[in-house]
């Protein structure tokens, strides 16, 4: 069951690479100038806003389990959570491998911030938010339950077991069937998804044919969506506001291509995006619903916006591009429900050495304001690139935005002779990162579709554009690119 949910993942890191040549319109760009506003903020001891490689010896004088180490490069205080070589599977028997936060984009942290989920290769364990360990959660709840924390009982998480959706109280140790879908034979959100921001609402998939949208409060399941005939979808994600994106796995213009949203209804709303890529959603500052999304398998994206983060407004489809990065590195995105800020967890294909080329953001753990214009430089995760998915780091942030939890192997496969699929668990305060010492950096350069969604105007009002547009910026609507 845990290589399933690792299926699910990988596909959607392939489809994140810049590999696809089909027939993709990559929508217009508004640039504000060659450089618009924008900082970087380093942690003091470091205030370049440049290249920052680590020290290469720093991984192989790791702390104790619940001791921290300062980042010789950012002189940030980092804890070190989990030991996994040195913890015994209970399930499988002998020692673990990796101990490591699900993955970016649901939170293992409880809605009060004083419990966190940690996923020991193939269940789940209960730790308190300083990094201690709790308990061995039951069975069940393994690599492929999803469990997800409800955002108003600090006790309470909900999971799925086979096609049966339940709650598990950690007080009590109890767990409860809340609804047996008994027309599939598996429910699942397919590894990315959290419960909504109200904190009454999933989505689902009903043996990958149908996908709807799940109501605690009322225990109903809502209209379905039919993915038979579609050619099939990776990941479903609920926005804020309780509407639904499916990423659906071919790319393309045209309906059930790309991102697509849709209503609580599963009525069809609008194309977000053409193509998939690590992304995440999130409440921006106005109010609306944004997906934030990494465009790196976006064909013929604009020169100023590479491999970038960009920002699509799901009310009327305008596009912010927020930071780029260069071709080698790749990146995961966790968003809090706070409104101003996000987390970018950046890692590299091809394992650089600090001593040689060491591209800018290169394994770095970033909070970036969410209107594109300052980026506060965290942390080096010292993970290497040693197999093909649990050096990731993933970080995962609170939902109150003050902790952040990523995986990392510290090289210790290469150094030491660790099994190659290890990984612990890091713990990061963010609460000493509210200034900074800030240096120029290209900033937030709004982005036009216009093609992708012809009836709605994406021109923003007076005064949201900085700059001069030009007919080289923004083409006839009815142009291919």
């Amino acid at each position: 069951m845990h290589k399933i949910i690792l299926v699910y993942v990988i596909a959607g890191l392939m489809i994140g690479c810049k590999d696809y040549n089909g027939p993709l319109n990559s929508g217009s760009y508004m640039n504000r100038g060659n450089q618009p506003p924008g900082t970087v903020s380093p942690p003091p001891g470091n205030n370049s806003g440049g290249t920052v490689s680590p020290n290469s010896g720093a991984s192989n004088q790791l702390p104790a389990t619940g001791s921290s180490y300062s980042d010789p490069s950012f002189n940030t205080s980092t804890m070190r959570v989990s030991n996994a070589t040195g913890s015994s599977d209970m399930a499988g028997g002998g020692t673990l491998t990796h101990i490591i936060p699900e993955y970016s984009t649901m939170s293992p942290f409880n809605s009060d911030t004083s419990r966190l989920l940690l996923q020991h290769f193939s269940y789940f364990a209960l730790y308190d938010s300083n990094g201690n360990f709790i308990k061995d959660l039951p069975f069940e709840i393994n690599a492929s339950s999803e469990p997800r924390w409800s955002r108003n009982n600090p006790n309470i998480f909900y999971f799925i077991n086979g096609n049966r959706f339940k709650r598990h109280d950690i007080s009590s140790g109890v767990s409860t069937v809340l609804h047996a879908f008994s027309e599939y034979s598996r429910i699942s959100g397919h590894g990315e998804s959290d419960i909504s921001f109200d904190g009454d609402h999933f989505v689902l998939a009903g043996d990958r044919n149908e996908i709807f949208v799940y109501t605690l409060s009322s225990n109903r399941k809502g209209p379905v969506l039919d993915v038979p005939g579609t050619g099939g979808f990776d990941n479903l994600q609920i926005t804020p506001n309780n509407n639904v994106l499916v990423g659906w796995l071919q790319a393309g213009p045209n309906r059930f291509n790309g991102y697509e949203l849709f209503d609580q209804n599963m009525n069809f709303i609008r194309q977000a995006a053409t193509v998939l890529g690590h992304s995440d959603v999130a409440r921006d500052i106005n109010g609306n619903d944004v997906l934030l999304w990494a465009n790196a398998a976006e064909p013929n994206a604009p020169s100023n916006c590479q491999n970038g983060i960009v920002k699509i407004n799901l009310v009327n489809g305008q596009r912010t591009c927020l930071i780029t990065f260069v071709w080698s590195l790749a990146s995961h995105i966790s968003v809090a429900d706070m409104r101003d800020w996000f987390i970018i967890s950046t890692y590299a294909y091809n394992d650089p050495g600090p001593e040689s080329s060491w591209p800018m953001f290169t394994n770095e753990i970033l909070q970036v304001k969410l209107d594109g214009t300052e980026v506060r430089r965290l942390a080096h995760h010292g993970s290497q690139a040693l197999n093909n998915y649990y050096y990731q780091p993933h970080a995962s942030v609170s939902r109150d935005g003050s902790r952040l939890v990523f995986a990392s192997n510290q090289g210790l496969s290469s150094t030491q002779g660790f099994p190659t699929d290890y990984a612990d668990t890091y713990l990061l305060s963010l609460s000493g990162f509210s200034s900074g010492v800030s240096a120029p950096v290209i900033g937030p350069i709004p982005i036009l579709d216009p093609i992708l969604d012809p009836i709605i105007d994406p021109l923003p009002d007076t005064g949201d554009i900085i700059g001069e547009l030009s007919s080289v910026d923004v083409p006839d609507p009815g142009s291919v690119l």
